[in-house]
């Protein structure tokens, strides 16, 4: 089921600036039992990426009620997704007088196999540097667009990404965690695309683990001497990494202990 500005919809309209110059937002989201369990999160994601935009922000109660209405005749457990456009504008590059942003929420199935252990490797696309735009969730992703289709050519399950450094930042579409030194790590946040919902979340349980690693680069050719990596998203949880580039990577057994350290956050949903 897809609302648009509340309404039953299959399509947006042809002038629409989300369409045309990918002037929007998004957030996508886990359905569990109905409700989305990190709403309060990805709101408050999306109003900064408004006001960084300068996107009117159509308040939280409007979305919340969008929400119910897509996910009261969704299966209980899938993906829910939030848009927000400019809306319609005249060809151009500059936005038009302000008006309220177009609303477009949908509700999806939930991904298969969630709780198998992922094959990557190293994509060539890299992350761009774009300080204006750093963090926010923003409908412009091009650069994931070709690095997951490198992944999906090689047969990987997820591609891991650099940053303008050559370090490894991120995959397409998860966050990353890595072991070195009996330490869990991320890389930086300054080198993301998106500043992670659950990449957060882990990196606040990490004390209560004894695993207190916090935020390193892991340059590319330090890739292969990492003991296990875990990828994370809002969606799917927490995942091991079982094979880099056809090597096998150990399992030392954290993953069982860093759900249950998220579960006791109100994450209960995780596979």
């Amino acid at each position: 089921m897809m609302l648009v500005d509340g309404r039953r919809a299959r399509t947006v309209p042809l002038a629409d600036r989300g369409l045309n110059y990918g002037d929007g937002l998004f957030e996508t989201m886990r359905l569990h039992d109905g409700a989305v369990p990190l709403l309060d999160r990805h709101l408050a994601r999306l109003e900064a990426g408004c006001e960084r935009l300068g996107l009117p922000w159509p308040g939280q109660e409007q979305l919340r009620q969008d929400l119910r209405a897509v996910t009261a005749e969704a299966a209980p457990a899938g993906v829910a997704k939030i848009m927000l456009t400019r809306g319609d504008g005249a060809r151009g590059y500059a936005p038009g007088p302000a008006r309220p942003a177009r609303r477009i929420v949908s509700a999806h199935p939930l991904p298969a196999r969630l709780d198998t252990p992922l094959a990557v490797g190293i994509c060539l696309t890299r992350l761009g540097s774009s300080p204006a735009l750093a963090g926010i969730k923003h409908l412009g992703r091009l650069e994931q667009v070709l690095a997951a289709g490198e992944a999906a050519a090689a047969g990987w399950d997820e591609g891991l990404m650099r940053d303008c450094n050559g370090d490894v930042a991120e995959a397409t579409r998860h966050h990353l965690f890595f072991l070195r030194g009996g330490r869990l790590f991320t890389p930086p946040g300054r080198a993301l695309a998106v500043a992670g919902i659950m990449r957060a979340l882990v990196l606040d349980t990490l004390d209560d683990l004894g695993l207190a690693g916090g935020e390193a680069p892991l340059r590319y050719d330090a890739v292969h001497e990492v003991e296990a990596m875990y990828l994370c998203n809002a969606v799917v949880g927490m995942r091991a990494v079982n094979r880099i580039d056809g090597r096998a990577l150990g399992e030392p057994g954290l993953l069982p202990r860093l759900r249950a350290a998220l579960a006791s956050r109100g994450v209960t949903w995780l596979a």
